[in-house]
């Protein structure tokens, strides 16, 4: 399956589609898009003043990709491939650097990954052509607008990322699924263990969405252990406690050369009614 017949313009919208033209994708109205040497596209609807700093920059990509190949998110990735299972077109909405999608494209015919960032598209492309997974594609497109033709996709994963209902509907066929995960309860506890001298467990949600029947809601949890100061520092800038700690906290996390924690993700999988 040709991952570009899936795709529609992001300036037309609509029912106007994409195709290859030499190193670029076009539509009918002769808009354009180039193919990076790289291998992902950049779908981000042209005019838009904040395109060009949109998402993660390109130091946080190289920090996720750091800490992601220490394994401690294994666990997660596995969980989340027993909920998707095999086959059919899998799309990652949110899909950062791409180590999540590109696990997942070991059990489907078609991964793709959308991120508002141009770095993490980039980096999952070339993550993809290293391994020579050619199921695997990256653009760099929002979430809120994506991409994609109607009733395209089979399944639809959602990790840690903004859940764009609407859009999730439009795109996933009839009886479709979506996977949307979340910290859960105690996720990173040992973390704040060592920054916050009174830790505290994070606040879940009973996720329910309109227009999908809730299927299941599974946990993974599991305890993990991460050496080296750099990949400890690196796994800190990934979390949302890295902007509201102080310095003299986050000094403390930063002198450990050991780091032990629970990690859990609350996984929801829903079906399009």
């Amino acid at each position: 399956m040709s991952v570009f017949a899936l795709l529609r313009c992001p300036v037309c919208g609509g029912c106007v589609a994409l195709s290859e033209s030499g190193k670029s994708l076009v539509c009918e109205n002769r808009h354009s898009f180039d193919v990076a040497a790289a291998g992902y596209v950049n779908l981000l609807a042209p005019g838009k003043k904040n395109n060009a700093v949109a998402g993660d920059p390109k130091e946080m990509v190289r920090a996720r990709s750091l800490f992601l190949a220490s394994g401690a998110y294994d666990g997660i990735s596995d969980g989340l491939n027993r909920l998707i299972g095999e086959g059919g077109v899998c799309v990652d909405c949110g899909c950062g650097e791409g180590f999540y999608t590109a696990r997942a494209a070991e059990q489907c015919e078609v991964a793709i990954g959308f991120d508002a960032s141009k770095h993490a598209a980039e980096h999952g492309a070339k993550s993809a052509r290293r391994t020579g997974q050619t199921n695997l594609h990256f653009f760099a497109a929002n979430i809120f607008d994506l991409p994609l033709k109607d009733g395209c996709a089979d399944t639809v994963i959602n990790l840690f990322a903004p859940v764009a209902r609407e859009e999730f509907l439009r795109i996933l066929k009839p009886g479709g699924r979506l996977i949307v995960g979340a910290a859960g309860r105690r996720h990173l506890m040992g973390m704040k263990q060592v920054l916050y001298d009174t830790p505290y467990e994070n606040e879940t949600n009973d996720l329910s969405l309109e227009g999908f029947e809730r299927l299941r809601r599974e946990t993974v949890s599991y305890v993990t252990t991460v050496t080296g100061k750099d990949v400890i520092r690196a796994w800190f800038t990934m979390t949302p406690y890295y902007f509201r700690t102080s310095r003299e906290d986050s000094d403390k996390l930063y002198a450990c050369d050991t780091l032990t924690t629970e990690v859990e993700t609350d996984f929801f999988v829903f079906r399009k009614k």
